[in-house]
């Protein structure tokens, strides 16, 4: 997120009321030899230009778990960053895939570091190789201490929504990703809290595996201060893409740019 990345900050949560094992889905996301490729997203991570990103793996099985990481820059490509292994401290040098065993009951933590000056953006997948039962979170920190949290996306989809406040000095900005091997049409509507009349409905093509982020009121100048909900739909019932909000408040008093920042999670549309 080059232009996401130059804010910090937010304050909304937004619950829905659902059966309890519809929810147990969300809050524990988990990759097993079911899940498709498109649901092995970590849909944001954001290294250097004071930004740190850390992925944590756990195995939520009952035999030893095997994984191979990726990770893809903001074309699709392979992007190597700087990681530690946080555990042992050890460096691991630039890597762009990262493979090992997470014991019963265990957790691996990786640490990509803050060693450039300009900020790197793109995303992970948990390759379909890997085995076992893992849960996965992506946590992205500011020099500031500000931070947000990604879960592994298991709720990738054709329609979904995501809320937005761009109101009282709040920013909201969008991450998403195409995890399919070929280009993908998204189809986005942005409308008031109302529900009326789109606001603006615009339409744009992701290129295979592509990452983008964006502040709203950045590329949509008509969302300044307003207060809705985004629509974003793609083509095809069988190109489902996964995407991500991060909501900033206004910095408070002496903190001067660090205000707060977390994440808005995708809520499947029907």
């Amino acid at each position: 997120m080059k232009k996401l990345m130059l804010f910090i900050g937010f304050a909304v949560l937004a619950l829905t009321v659902m059966p309890a094992n519809i929810q147990a889905q969300r809050v524990q996301p988990e990759v097993n030899s079911g899940t498709s490729t498109g649901d092995r997203v970590a849909t944001h991570l954001a290294v250097g230009g004071g930004w740190t990103t850390t992925i944590l793996l756990l195995n939520l099985g009952i035999s030893p778990a095997t994984y191979t990481l990726r990770i893809y820059g903001d074309s699709g490509s392979p992007q190597q960053l700087p990681f530690q292994n946080a555990a042992t401290q050890t460096d691991l040098g630039m890597q762009s895939v990262l493979t090992g065993t997470i014991p019963v009951g265990g957790v691996v933590s990786y640490e990509a570091q803050d060693t450039a000056s300009s900020t790197t953006t793109g995303w992970a997948l948990i390759d379909p190789s890997s085995t076992g039962s893992i849960g996965a979170q992506v946590v992205f920190r500011y020099r500031t201490g500000q931070e947000a949290t990604v879960l592994l996306e298991t709720s990738s989809s054709q329609r979904f929504y995501l809320p937005f406040d761009n109101t009282n000095g709040s920013a909201t900005g969008v991450a998403l990703v195409n995890p399919q091997a070929h280009a993908v049409t998204v189809n986005v509507q942005f409308r008031d809290t109302n529900g009326g009349l789109p606001l603006i409905n615009d339409n744009f093509t992701m290129a295979p595996m592509e990452h983008t982020s964006f502040m709203l009121a950045g590329k949509y100048p008509a969302l300044a201060n307003q207060l809705g909900t985004a629509l974003f739909i793609s083509d095809s019932a069988a190109d489902t893409i996964a995407g991500l909000g991060i909501l900033s408040s206004p910095a408070i008093g002496a903190i001067g740019a660090a205000g707060a920042m977390t994440t808005l999670f995708p809520m499947d549309a029907q």
